[in-house]
């Protein structure tokens, strides 16, 4: 994930510009500073008039890594190791990133709408990453894993109702496990 920071001064006729630029990088991926604003999470924006002057900051995350249009700093596919296995991340930013999309699988389902796939498909690969960590509950992932499945099966068939009932029995998984173990 990659994050853009801006901060800086303007003036209140250049304010508009700034947008202008922002919806035109939205629209096409292009705009220089703003090229990934296209495929944000999430943006976070303050505008305050400071004695005439327009302070702007800005926060853009985005989904994935912006790449660079300069092809010396692509990396060569040949020299990627096709074995390399990627590194497990921090228990604590796993369970941080698990919460994020649990929030939306939980929220979307209780409103009555499929969650996107790309949420379910990462909470339930984050799932069985987390249950390859020792020592955080070890007890439950076997119970939890088969909740993980059941939730799986529901939004393979689409059944909303099942898909209440397994998300909810994920909760109480949570719940549970946290008791002990948080």
């Amino acid at each position: 994930m990659s994050s853009l920071k801006l901060d800086k001064y303007l003036s209140r006729e250049e304010l508009p510009d700034f947008f202008r630029e922002l919806a035109s990088a939205l629209e096409t991926g292009e705009g220089g500073e703003l090229s990934c604003a296209n495929e944000f999470k999430k943006m976070k924006f303050t505008v305050k008039d400071e004695y005439g002057q327009i302070s702007l900051r800005a926060k853009i995350k985005s989904a994935a890594d912006c790449v660079s249009e300069d092809i010396d700093l692509i990396p060569d596919a040949e020299d990627a190791d096709p074995n390399a296995v990627p590194p497990k991340p921090k228990y604590k930013a796993l369970k941080k990133r698990m919460g994020k999309s649990f929030k939306v699988l939980f929220k979307m389902i209780h409103q009555g709408q499929m969650p996107p796939k790309a949420a379910v498909e990462e909470f339930l690969s984050d799932s069985k990453l987390m249950v390859a960590y020792p020592g955080y509950g070890d007890p439950y992932y076997e119970e939890y894993i088969a909740a993980c499945d059941a939730f799986a099966a529901a939004y393979a068939v689409a059944d909303m109702d099942l898909l209440n009932e397994t998300v909810d029995k994920l909760v109480h998984q949570k719940g549970h496990c946290h008791a002990k173990y948080k």
